[in-house]
């Protein structure tokens, strides 16, 4: 197996609090695979069967939505395991990548997120989802890891583990290890009597304050590559995300964001959204929620 990679030019900073993110942390965690719920730091409610919605979450840790707050319905549990795909139809070795995301769609505790990188436009193929937001995403996880390397396919798990995307083995152990440390906070989401739409966080001892990101996506995506690696292939990708945008800070208290999309974005008119709450700004994920982008806006 190939994989493509790039140096990256970003200065070798490790944060401290990715230490735990090495190799060891691949530890057996019994029912955290084939299809069954995981063990979280907090209990959630039971995954639906893939294709139903979950139902809306309870009472968030005393942040309770104002009853005048109408929730909007989350589609996966209320604190997922977020998977972050860096992929690229330029790549012949994404596509096995690529197709184990859609894999990863049914299980209802994993939200997957594909986010297309364009350092490999230049050999022949110009992929029509990258952008260079994701791959400065992809490059400041690096940074953040004490790496001076990105590649495709390359799955961050958790906001901290690093493994090949195509590796099915790498990616079940990484996800049993983000069950073994990982404490995830549920949110929520719902629109307050004005219609804005609101992410609510509840009170929690964080430690170190928390970037939430808003992201859009389309569920899925085919492409006809007519040039350069994968010349002549039909390519499907899934959570195909089309927008990244830093909307506030969590810093432990209870905490109120609002979101906002801006008219380009909503133009695109993505399928779904997603919060995603990283420590530091790229460091491990502790919250996260994905939602239908129409019961919103």
């Amino acid at each position: 197996m190939r994989i493509c990679t790039t140096i990256s030019s970003a200065a070798l900073v490790a944060l401290s609090l990715l230490l735990g993110a090495a190799p060891s942390w691949a530890q057996a965690l019994d029912g955290a695979e084939d299809g069954n719920a995981p063990r979280y730091g907090q209990s959630l409610v039971e995954p639906t069967a893939p294709g139903e919605e979950a139902p809306a979450s309870p009472s968030l840790g005393g942040v309770a939505p104002k009853q005048e707050y109408a929730p909007i319905i989350l589609t996966t549990v209320p604190a997922p395991m977020v998977v972050e795909l860096f992929t690229s139809e330029g790549c012949s070795s994404c596509p096995p990548a690529d197709a184990l995301m859609g894999e990863l769609l049914e299980r209802q505790y994993v939200l997957p997120l594909s986010f297309h990188v364009d350092y490999w436009d230049y050999i022949g193929w110009k992929d029509k989802f990258a952008n260079p937001v994701f791959t400065n995403r992809q490059r400041a996880y690096a940074e953040a890891q004490g790496s001076s390397m990105v590649y495709t396919p390359q799955m961050i798990v958790a906001g901290a583990i690093d493994v090949v995307g195509s590796d099915r083995k790498a990616v079940d152990q990484a996800l049993k290890a983000a069950y073994t440390r990982n404490t995830m906070y549920r949110i929520q989401v719902a629109r307050d009597p004005k219609g804005r739409v609101i992410v609510q966080f509840p009170e929690a001892l964080i430690g170190v304050p928390a970037t939430v990101w808003l992201v859009t996506y389309q569920k899925s995506a085919e492409s006809k590559v007519k040039a350069g690696e994968n010349a002549g292939r039909d390519l499907m990708t899934y959570n195909v995300v089309r927008s990244l945008q830093k909307v506030g800070m969590w810093r432990g208290p209870a905490t109120e964001i609002e979101l906002k999309l801006d008219p380009v974005t909503k133009a695109n008119s993505p399928d779904a959204c997603a919060i995603i709450a990283n420590q530091a700004e790229h460091g491990p994920i502790i919250a996260a929620a994905a939602f239908n982008f129409t019961k919103a806006w």
